[in-house]
């Protein structure tokens, strides 16, 4: 069963007025053949390096778990198919496949070997239009007892009383649930080395809660740290993150520490806890008894993972992996690990419920240092929800493409603070290619984060919307090479804890530009940031950093940021041909720390930036579910010289010599777009 957010979810406009004088348009989001060549080129100059080839395989077998005929001993064919996955991994060859049959499949896929090289690649796909399920999860039918739980403290020997009772149901967790010996519930979501968290200032709760998931009829069930919490009268309210909250017991307002579940599909009433030693279990439900629901936990921490490390030329191709009970990164263990594997194509599939991470493409605690780790990878057309920490971790990426892409919901965990978090996260990348995905409504963490050493890097025609965070939507930390950003939405972002500075002072920002230098930022649409549109530091602390310079803002629309526009911390940068709309009387900041100062229009001008720049009177909505966009403008929008070979615009027309700022190069004529950059 895939489960959905609920639709009363989010459901919103995100900027007011204007709606009258918009004239409704469509354009096609599918760009022609020779847009696509162009759209192709990295930092660099040079187009993406492409490996793929049209497949071919010399044999197909076939697996379904609901064929009476099925047999694990038998050939495998149409007639008499596998019944595991598990089994076709062990008999598959390099040139071979497996189509799966719809059904739910509670085991982990395990390749025994790779394909030989794009003409023998090794193929795990779905039968067509068969929903095929991989479960990290079992079944708890039988063995419930009833218990009472009050909430109310009951000290040894105190006459107090025991406050209402609930219900709640106990199972115990014994040693025959967990088939690989790993059991999620007696096991911290931390492990390895944390020792930037301090608990002087930092809630623990999010980092030692067990790394278990509980699921009832499909929905996630609310983890408590206490038993005595399943009896609570009531939980805190989901925040509305369309407003600024209020101050709580003299402690600054926060948008964190509410419940994880109810915003994507939980109740309040359905909640759980397991005992610190992880041999029972306590549910409550939201009504009836065990029996009358489908009551789901995590019992492994993988739902794909290679039988050995280094394994190459492996499609995957339109499965959905569920449940997994797995820790949070650093080190990275994902739901779906590629174990260090190279050239693996990923499409089409559908990610959800990962404890921790989602999907590991790189250098990873199963990679065992192999030496192509995290090599020309393709990841398409992929949806990938409901991670607690990441969805997407890549360390030592190279030559990789990660294309029309759906992240969504990511960071339900509420551990930011450990500096892994965010929809989609790289180390060290080179030469990669991310576009035409859409990330939105992520839960403290980054929608996507480039940290340190990333080189050639092109980040286009993507939507980033709808994020709170300590930090920003886009985030690139520490590069020193060039990268570029280009014709991309980043709307809507929100400081997680509002009053304070978060991130080194760039909480709710669109960019983040934490000690990165010769970023190419141009034609993007950033707005609705409670911050700062573009916000740089330096980072003297840290070896090997850059210092904010070189970098290049041009061509940009900034509309309706908090704070400022640009935030930038030193004269070497270049600021041209910006739009700007709806930003304070001083909304451009020069200068980091203590000595960041706020300027107004001609202070920032007179500095010798933004000389070709105007000021305009936009209105401008974006709706981050619809994906629908609305500009309109009182005046003529002005067409300035395109910086560098940025091909096709975010809906995929091709780009002139001169077009106005923003991601879509007819601005001056449409008025109302339908933005899916995705291609299906």
């Amino acid at each position: 069963m895939r489960f959905l957010p609920n639709s009363q979810i989010h459901r919103r406009r995100f900027l007011e007025g204007g709606a009258a004088a918009l004239v409704a348009a469509r354009i096609s989001s599918e760009p022609s053949l020779a847009a696509q060549s162009r759209e192709m080129r990295l930092p660099d100059g040079k187009g993406f390096p492409r490996w793929e080839q049209k497949l071919h395989f010399t044999k197909t077998y076939y697996v379904d778990n609901t064929s009476p005929a099925a047999d694990d001993h038998g050939p495998g064919d149409q007639a008499r198919p596998f019944r595991s996955i598990a089994k076709a991994a062990e008999v598959l060859q390099p040139g071979e496949r497996v189509v799966i049959a719809a059904g739910i499949y509670r085991e982990c896929l395990r390749p025994a070997r790779g394909g030989t090289g794009p003409d023998a690649m090794i193929s795990y796909e779905a039968a067509p239009g068969a929903q095929v399920i991989l479960k990290g999860s079992d079944v708890l039918r039988d063995g419930w007892t009833e218990e009472k739980v009050s909430f109310a403290f009951r000290f040894p020997g105190a006459a107090n009383a025991p406050g209402p009772e609930v219900t709640v149901w106990r199972h115990a967790l014994s040693g025959a649930l967990f088939p690989d010996g790993y059991n999620p519930f007696a096991l911290p979501s931390i492990m390895g080395q944390w020792e930037w968290l301090d608990p002087k200032t930092t809630d623990m709760g999010p980092y030692l809660r067990r790394r278990g998931l509980v699921f009832a009829d499909g929905k996630p069930l609310e983890p408590m740290e206490q038993l005595r919490e399943l009896a609570m009268p009531s939980l805190p309210p989901v925040p509305d993150f369309t407003k600024a909250p209020e101050p709580q017991n003299g402690l600054p307002a926060r948008r964190r520490g509410g419940p994880l579940m109810q915003e994507i599909g939980g109740v309040p009433e359905a909640r759980f806890w397991t005992d610190y030693a992880g041999t029972a279990l306590y549910v409550r439900l939201a009504s009836g008894t065990p029996a009358e629901h489908h009551i789901e936990i995590t019992t492994r921490q993988n739902t794909l993972l290679p039988q050995k490390s280094g394994l190459g030329f492996i499609r995957v191709k339109g499965l959905t992996f569920q449940h997994a009970g797995n820790a949070y990164p650093y080190p990275q263990f994902g739901m779906i690990s590629f174990a260090g594997g190279d050239h693996w194509i990923f499409e089409d599939n559908t990610i959800e419920w990962a404890n921790g991470m989602g999907l590991s493409i790189g250098f990873d605690g199963n990679s065992a240092g192999t030496a192509k780790a995290g090599a020309s990878h393709i990841l398409r057309r992929n949806t990938i929800r409901f991670c607690g920490v990441e969805g997407i971790g890549g360390m030592g990426t190279t030559d990789t493409l990660i294309e029309d892409n759906l992240i969504e919901w990511c960071g339900f965990a509420d551990a930011e603070r450990g500096w892994e978090a965010a929809g989609a996260k790289f180390h060290r990348a080179r030469n990669m290619l991310f576009r035409r995905n859409v990330v939105r409504h992520i839960r403290h963490g980054n929608a996507a984060w480039w940290d340190f050493g990333n080189t050639n890097c092109r980040i286009t025609s993507n939507i980033f919307a709808d994020v709170v965070t300590v930090s920003a939507a886009l985030h690139m930390e520490m590069n020193r090479e060039p990268n570029t950003i280009d014709n991309n939405i980043i709307w809507d972002v929100r400081n997680a804890e509002p009053g304070t500075p978060g991130q080194r002072g760039c909480a709710g920002s669109g960019i983040f530009d934490n000690a990165s230098d010769n970023l190419l930022i141009t034609q993007n649409l950033i707005g609705r940031c409670e911050n700062a549109g573009i916000f740089a530091i330096s980072r003297p602390d840290r070896k090997n950093s850059g210092t904010g310079v070189g970098n290049s803002v041009t061509n940009n629309i900034f509309a309706d940021c908090g704070r400022a526009g640009i935030v930038f911390l030193a004269p070497e940068n270049k600021a041209e041909g910006n739009l700007y709309s709806g930003l304070p009387p001083q909304f451009q900041g020069f200068g980091e720390g203590a000595a960041l100062r706020f300027l107004d229009w001609n202070a920032w001008r007179g500095r010798g930036w933004d000389k070709t720049s105007v000021m305009a009177d936009l209105t401008i909505r974006f709706d981050s579910e619809n994906l629908t966009l609305s500009i309109a403008a009182k005046q003529s929008l002005p067409l300035m010289p395109v910086s560098g070979a940025i091909g096709p615009d975010l809906l995929g027309n091709a780009t002139v010599a001169k077009r106005p700022p923003g991601p879509i190069a007819d601005l001056g004529r449409k008025r109302q777009w339908h933005i899916d950059p995705r291609q299906r």
